[in-house]
């Protein structure tokens, strides 16, 4: 055995012993369908949680059963023949089994609140409905509390009328569905809440909201402080101009974590960043970072974008390149992840897709260190207005393959893509002088191509199908490596 295959089999065996599985999962009908929640179950698979119809407003509930290798095991669509249902959130219960929070739209236009318990398997234990008096619902969430219960909240008009001003609700269960205790938040302009948050010290509850609630602010978003009996306690900004697609995790001594989109007013080209917030436990400013090219619109993921592992990694992510008035853009773009520390120090900063357009719906750590994200992805030159369901599980390291790498450095935005792909792969980079390497599973080159501080085009058509290893060298230290899967 020659020294490269030495190297290549020491390098590949991580894909077999690594303890951290990534796989790329894609739900494909002829169907609208985008995914709305992840939750990890408790063997090491997930449960998707996602809507399937016809775009914009005909929709029923969907439900994919992953196991940790990404293999689809079932899928269950829940259908409500008088009108459209949709899932939200899902949530573990101390049981083992699981709780969908979603909604109800009847006929009448009554919006119902809805819930179900079921299991491992997708069986439908418990299935419950409320009229609350809502309209329109646009927004809707669920967390479970200290106590165990179950604080459901959401943004909902008072009648279906459009013109009706939206406001939050917060809805309180037990794990069982038994309803505990409903509140409106009425106030005289609209607001959309993104996010809520146990306080730290289990006094209460902190709502994340676009819109002022009572008090008007110089920021176009606030905090509002609430007690166990729903009240508000106080009203404070969210510091930077943060609007949409707020997500929040308290970490270590009592501070907390905000994300939210950050629109730069008067950019041109438009420029909207991924901004992430570190505040103290009295809701202040400690530090922030933004992310995201310049001269482009990046966006959070839409509801969940912020995730923590157990060794106080933070995750966050979203897309680049939206375009803001159609799901269904001609133009492709990247799911971008960070890596942070607690101090949000960049550890990493990753690109994946680029072939398709991306919409990032979920974000969520798991308890193997790594991440899953939810998309969708829209192929314009083969669909018409229906996205397809395109799951992403990466590593701590920000590889789809388990392999170790040193941590990408922020300047490199190497991005590699289509993967899968067939006869032309594009390798996009700042890096100068870099090289790139591409080796079959026996650890043989099959190709090398050096790189330009550009997008690189590399016809591979005489290449079988089959699984390939990619590096990338620069002054001969590995920069980035990863699978590559030719169809």
């Amino acid at each position: 055995m020659d020294k490269l295959l030495k190297i290549m089999v020491f390098m590949l065996f991580p894909l077999f012993a690594y303890s951290q599985n990534g796989f790329v999962f894609k739900y494909s009908t002829s169907a609208d369908e985008y995914p709305s929640s992840i939750i990890e179950t408790n063997d090491s698979g997930f449960i998707v949680g996602a809507l399937i119809g016809t775009y914009p407003l005909s929709y029923q509930a969907l439900l994919i059963r992953l196991n940790k290798s990404g293999d689809s095991t079932r899928t269950r669509v829940i259908v409500n023949a008088n009108g459209n249902y949709f899932l939200s959130q899902l949530l573990k219960l101390d049981d083992g089994t699981y709780l969908g929070i979603g909604g109800k739209l009847l006929p009448s236009g009554e919006e119902k609140l809805w819930l179900i318990t079921f299991s491992d398997s997708l069986v439908i234990l418990k299935d419950t409905s409320y009229s609350c008096g809502l309209g329109t619902i646009y927004k809707l969430r669920g967390m479970r509390d200290h106590s165990g219960q179950v604080v459901i909240y959401g943004t909902s008009t008072v009648t279906d009328s459009l013109y009706d001003p939206p406001h939050p609700f917060i809805f309180l269960v037990t794990q069982q569905s038994d309803s505990l205790n409903f509140k409106y938040f009425h106030a005289g302009t609209s607001q959309m809440v993104f996010s809520m948050l146990e306080k730290s010290d289990s006094t209460g509850y902190y709502m994340f909201l676009f819109g002022h609630y009572q008090t008007e602010m110089q920021t176009p978003s606030q905090i509002l402080t609430l007690n166990y009996q729903l009240q508000v306690t106080s009203t404070d900004s969210i510091p930077e101009g943060l609007l949409f697609y707020l997500d929040s995790k308290n970490i270590l001594n009592g501070e907390l974590l905000v994300t939210g989109q950050k629109t730069y007013w008067g950019s041109n080209p438009r420029t909207d960043k991924l901004g992430i917030l570190k505040l103290n436990s009295s809701l202040q400013l400690i530090s922030d970072y933004f992310f995201g090219p310049d001269d482009t619109i990046s966006w959070p993921g839409y509801n969940y974008n912020l995730g923590i592992n157990s060794n106080n990694k933070i995750f966050y992510g979203g897309a680049t390149n939206q375009n803001i008035s159609t799901e269904f853009s001609t133009v492709p773009s990247n799911i971008i992840l960070g890596c942070f520390d607690t101090s949000l120090n960049v550890i990493w900063q990753k690109y994946y897709g680029g072939d398709q357009y991306y919409g990032v719906w979920t974000v969520n750590s798991t308890t193997d260190g790594g991440v899953i994200i939810g998309t969708t992805s829209f192929d314009y030159q083969r669909q018409n207005h229906e996205r397809d369901i395109f799951i992403i599980k990466i590593d701590s390291n920000g590889l789809i393959t388990g392999i170790p790498q040193p941590p990408l450095n922020n300047t490199n935005k190497i991005l590699v893509y289509p993967n899968p792909g067939f006869d032309v792969l594009y390798v996009k980079t700042q890096l100068e002088n870099a090289v790139f390497h591409l080796y079959d599973l026996m650890g043989r080159e099959v190709w090398n191509k050096n790189l330009i501080p550009a997008q690189n085009v590399l016809q591979i058509q005489n290449l079988n199908s089959g699984i390939y290893i990619y590096k990338i060298v620069k002054n001969s230290q590995m920069i980035e490596c990863g699978k590559w899967i030719k169809e």
